[in-house]
């Protein structure tokens, strides 16, 4: 699916959230739930914790990347998930075993470490998703299994290997070095804060290695005014002109949430708590500019007043429409004051 690999990775949850993001942007009406289904992307623990979903290759990179830390050697880890290091090869051993024969939800993972004996303990955590399901990411991150169907509701999770989409394991310093190409690809010009937002304080990788990857580029990459881009780029970023645009995106949209919350270029530092939260965003010119929300027909409209004049809406507004589906009625207001949308 382009528009999953050029925005790298969506949040997969609320749901919902993902499908809006990458719906808005295609002419298509993709379905990231069904494309997750049916395999031809990956739903993954990844960037801070959470589930997100991102074609193979790209999610095995930052997969690969996440294991810099081995954050589940840490006592801390262990404890919070209530296993002992030496569980980890069992544990896995015992995860593939039951995956082998398909999909798998926590309450049958659960079932299955209670019937081994050196596992029996594992078998709550696993089940209930026990301290933020701490037994199960490390899985993913080493890429033994992702997320699979849905069933009635529950979770599931499905082995990766076998899958010939899927790359199989990776260097991690080669990983890394493909994670930065791939964040420079679709984000830049970013700057160093950038790459750390997502790389080193989103996947926990250390800030050493991050700017060793950085520089193992050498001459991929172009330093310019304080911000990186890859050098096959930096014509075509140089050439290009300012944007007008308006865009309505969904909470959690990777325009903000790569680059992150505290670029004040995206988002000024007093709406910052918004765009953190999940707030559906309006975008000017690639900038923040307000916030929407939708109630059926009902589109509200919410224009920050350091935004300035508000510009036409309609084609943004008819857009949303036609990917859920329904003609919006608008109304606008300015940070409170209920004023007529202009165009």
């Amino acid at each position: 699916m382009a528009v999953a690999r050029r925005v790298l990775a969506v949040r997969a949850w609320p749901g919902g959230v993902a499908d809006l993001a990458v719906r808005m942007r295609s002419a298509a009406s993709p379905d990231v739930a069904g494309a997750v289904a049916d395999g031809d992307l990956v739903a993954v623990y990844a960037f801070g914790g959470g589930a997100y979903v991102a074609a193979h290759d790209v999610a095995a990179a930052f997969l690969a990347a996440r294991q810099a830390t081995g954050v589940w050697r840490s006592v801390r880890f262990q404890r919070q998930g209530g296993f002992a290091i030496d569980d980890w090869e069992p544990l896995r051993e015992a995860v593939r075993d039951l995956l082998a024969a398909g999909p798998a939800t926590r309450a049958e993972l659960g079932a299955h470490l209670a019937g081994i004996p050196a596992l029996a303990h594992l078998a709550t955590a696993a089940s209930t998703a026990a301290g933020a399901d701490t037994l199960i990411k490390p899985l993913h991150w080493w890429g033994d299994v992702c997320f699979g169907p849905p069933r009635d509701g529950q979770s599931t999770f499905r082995l990766l290997a076998g899958d010939p989409r899927w790359p199989g394991p990776l260097d991690v310093d080669d990983a890394g070095r493909t994670l930065v190409r791939l964040v420079l690809g679709s984000y830049a010009p970013s700057t160093t804060a950038n790459l750390e937002h997502w790389i080193r304080e989103g996947l926990s990788v250390p800030a050493r290695r991050l700017a060793g990857w950085v520089d193992d580029l050498g001459d991929e990459v172009v330093r310019v005014d304080g911000t990186l881009c890859l050098t096959t780029d930096a014509d075509a970023i140089a050439s290009a002109t300012p944007s007008t645009a308006v865009h309505l995106l969904p909470g959690y949209d990777p325009w903000v949430m790569v680059p992150g919350t505290a670029d004040a270029s995206l988002v000024a530092e007093h709406r910052r708590p918004l765009a953190t939260r999940g707030a559906n965003l309006v975008l000017h010119g690639g900038v923040v500019a307000g916030t929407w929300r939708r109630t059926d027909r009902a589109l509200a409209v919410t224009w920050f007043d350091e935004a300035g004049d508000v510009p036409d809406l309609d084609e943004a507004v008819a857009r949303l429409g036609a990917v859920v589906g329904r003609e919006l009625a608008v109304t606008l207001e300015r940070d409170g004051r209920a004023v007529r949308p202009s165009g």
